[in-house]
């Protein structure tokens, strides 16, 4: 199972960038209050139809993106790319942009900035009690980096059943954070263990990531750096 993963920096705003947004996403774009988040989601739609263009054949603006929601309808949801059988994933976090792609796969991408949080109240409320357990045991300098390991991870398993954090991330109970990425137990209906492939990305000490797709084969996972591409498409 091929899986594709693309870097990017959050781009300055410029006319052929903005232009590849459709109707729903400018509005998006123009809801977001802080610019930071304005350009991190603005290079990831670019980013999207940058490498589904390269890959289906076509121009990037005729690549048309689906973000409805399956619960509301609202368009919040992970991203379908209409038409084909293409499955993508998108997350921002600090100066990272990231992008996974699979064919026909279900796959989730996070990355997560480590950065300053009140890690041991958001543990009670998103792990496991066997995770709580091996968390408490973390030294507390290692503490913030271990809780943001466990975040991607599991915001990666989440992403790619298509539902987000409408399945409770206290459902799935991880290997610990220094041990290799795997689901031990879940009590989601949606998370099926011996379906889940997980693979951890490096972006650099202050950042944790990971990659989870939905296949019974190791999945071959390529990262490419995504800079050139968003020039082309300013």
């Amino acid at each position: 199972m091929r899986c594709d993963v693309w870097w990017a920096h959050p781009a300055a705003e410029t006319p052929g960038l903005f232009g590849l947004l459709d109707e729903v996403e400018r509005g998006r774009f123009a809801g977001y209050r802080r610019e930071a988040d304005k350009l991190r989601f603005l290079t990831g739609r670019a980013l999207i139809r940058g490498v589904v263009s390269a890959e289906l054949g076509v121009a990037p603006g005729d690549v048309v993106l689906d973000s409805s929601c399956f619960d509301c309808g609202k368009p919040h949801g992970k991203p379908k790319v209409v038409g084909s059988t293409l499955e993508v994933s998108i997350s921002h976090s600090g100066e990272w942009v990231a992008l996974a792609m699979t064919d026909g796969a279900p796959v989730g991408v996070d990355v997560e900035e480590v950065r300053d949080a009140e890690v041991d109240g958001l543990a009670g409320i998103c792990f496991s009690p066997p995770e709580l357990t091996t968390f408490k045991a973390v030294p507390d300098d290692d503490r913030r980096g271990a809780f943001f390991t466990y975040w991607a991870r599991k915001e990666a398993v989440l992403k790619a059943t298509g539902k987000g954090m409408w399945v409770q991330m206290s459902k799935l109970t991880l290997a610990a954070h220094d041990d290799a990425p795997r689901v031990l137990t879940s009590e989601a209906s949606e998370v099926d263990i011996d379906a889940v492939r997980m693979v951890d990305l490096d972006r650099g000490p202050g950042y944790r990531a990971c990659m989870a797709v939905f296949t019974d084969s190791t999945p071959k996972v390529e990262e490419h750096e995504a800079t050139d591409l968003i020039k082309s498409l300013s």
